[in-house]
C-alpha cells in the first residue's frame, strides 16, 4: 500500500490524472456491484431483480461513466494549460534574452556616447581657452593701437581734411575691433563659468540716466525716453553687467531703426521683480525669427535692403548676463516696420523704495 501510495504521488499532473480517469471508475464500478450485491442479494435476498439492474446501472455504469468522461475533459484542459505554460515559459526566457542583448546594446552606445560627449567637451574646452587666449593676445595691440590714434587724433588739426578723414575711418574701426574681440573674451568667460558677478542694490534712475546720457550723436535722428514709474525700488544685480545689457538693448534699438523715432525705457515693479523694457519705432523683427534671436552668431532676416552691421553676439551676451542674475529676457514683436520691436529684461528686486518722478532724456 505504501509503494502505491508513493508511486501515486511520485507521479506528475497529468500521469495522476490518466491514472485516476482509470482508477475512480473502476473502483467506484466495484464500489457499487459491491454495495448493491449486498444490499439485494445477501440482506434482503431478493436476488437481481429489477431494482438491483437498475441501480447497478445507475450507479455502477452511468456514474464511473460520467466520472471518467469529466476526468478525461479536465486532463485536456489541464495539457493545453501545461502546454501554454511551456509556451509562455520560452516566450519568457526569449524575451529575457532580447532584454539582456539589447541592455548590452544599449551600455555599449552609452558608453560610446559618453566618450563622444566626453570629447565634445573637451573640445569646446579647448575652443573657449583658444578663444579666450587670442582675445587676451589681441587685446594688448589694440589698446596700443587705439592709443596711437588717440595721440594722432590730438593734432588733428594739423592734418589734411583726407587725413583726418583716414583718422575717423581708422578710429571707427579700431572701435568696432576692440568691441567684438570684449564681446569674444566675455562671451568665452561665461561659457567657462568664469565671469565674476557682484550683485547688490542698484538705484534705477540715476544708474539708467548714466547709461543714457550722451548716448546718442548729435546727428541721430531719435530721442530717448526714460519711463519709470514713482516709488520704484532698486534693483538687485551687478551694475557694470547690467549696464552691458542696457547698452547693448538701446544700440540695437537704434540700428534698427534708421529712420528715427522714439526709444523708450521702461520699468515696471512686479513684486520681488523689477522688468525693463527697451522699445523703438524700427523695422520690427519677423516672429519666425525671435525664437533664435538670441543663438550665437545668430543674425535675423527683417526682410528689408537694409544691412545692420554685427557679429550676432551682442543678444547671445545679454541673455547670458542676464540669466547668470537669476533674470529672463525675451522680445516682442509684430515685424512690421514701423511698428517697432521691444526687448523685456526682468532682475530680481529690493525691498526698499525710492521717491522719484518719471523724467525724459532728450
Amino acid at each position: 500500500m505504501k509503494r502505491l501510495y508513493r508511486w501515486v504521488w511520485s507521479q506528475s499532473i497529468t500521469e495522476k490524472l490518466e491514472t485516476a480517469r482509470w482508477l475512480i471508475p473502476v473502483f467506484l464500478f466495484l464500489l457499487a456491484i459491491s454495495f448493491e450485491i449486498f444490499e439485494h442479494v445477501v440482506d434482503n435476498n431478493g436476488g437481481m431483480n429489477f431494482y438491483f439492474n437498475s441501480e447497478i446501472a445507475i450507479f455502477g455504469v452511468t456514474g464511473p461513466i460520467l466520472v471518467w468522461w469529466v476526468l478525461g475533459w479536465v486532463e485536456k484542459k489541464n495539457a493545453k494549460l501545461i502546454a501554454a505554460n511551456t509556451k509562455i515559459k520560452a516566450m519568457n526566457e526569449e524575451l529575457e534574452q532580447r532584454v539582456a542583448e539589447r541592455t548590452a546594446e544599449l551600455a555599449q552606445k552609452n558608453e560610446a556616447l559618453e566618450h563622444a560627449n566626453a570629447e565634445l567637451k573637451a573640445l569646446d574646452t579647448m575652443k573657449t581657452e583658444f578663444v579666450s587666449l587670442v582675445s587676451h593676445e589681441l587685446r594688448a595691440p589694440l589698446t596700443n593701437i587705439n592709443g596711437s590714434i588717440e595721440l594722432i587724433a590730438a593734432e588733428r588739426q594739423a592734418l589734411s581734411s583726407r587725413r583726418q578723414e583716414a583718422l575717423d575711418i581708422l578710429r571707427n574701426e579700431s572701435a568696432r575691433l576692440t568691441h567684438l574681440v570684449q564681446n569674444i573674451l566675455d562671451v568665452s568667460l561665461l561659457e567657462a563659468g568664469r565671469l565674476v558677478l557682484n550683485p547688490g542694490m542698484l538705484p534705477l534712475r540715476p544708474f539708467l540716466r548714466q547709461q543714457l546720457n550722451g548716448r546718442l550723436a548729435e546727428d541721430k535722428p531719435h530721442h530717448i525716453v526714460l519711463d519709470l514709474p514713482p516709488n520704484l525700488p532698486p534693483a538687485w544685480a551687478d551694475e557694470m553687467h547690467l549696464a552691458d545689457v542696457v547698452v547693448n538693448l538701446v544700440d540695437n534699438a537704434v540700428k534698427y531703426s534708421p529712420d528715427g523715432g522714439e526709444i523708450r525705457i521702461s520699468a515696471r515693479n512686479g513684486g520681488d521683480t523689477l522688468t525693463l523694457s527697451v522699445s523703438d519705432q524700427g523695422i520690427g523683427v519677423p516672429p519666425a525669427e525671435q525664437a533664435h534671436l538670441f543663438d550665437r552668431f545668430y543674425r535675423a532676416n527683417n526682410g528689408t535692403d537694409r544691412e545692420v552691421y554685427g557679429h550676432g553676439l551682442g543678444l547671445y551676451f545679454c541673455k547670458k548676463l542676464v540669466e547668470a542674475q537669476q533674470g529672463r529676457i525675451w522680445v516682442e514683436s509684430a515685424g512690421i516696420p514701423g511698428q517697432g520691436t521691444t526687448f523685456f529684461v526682468t532682475i530680481p528686486a529690493c525691498c526698499e523704495e525710492m521717491d522719484d518722478e518719471p523724467d525724459f532724456i532728450d
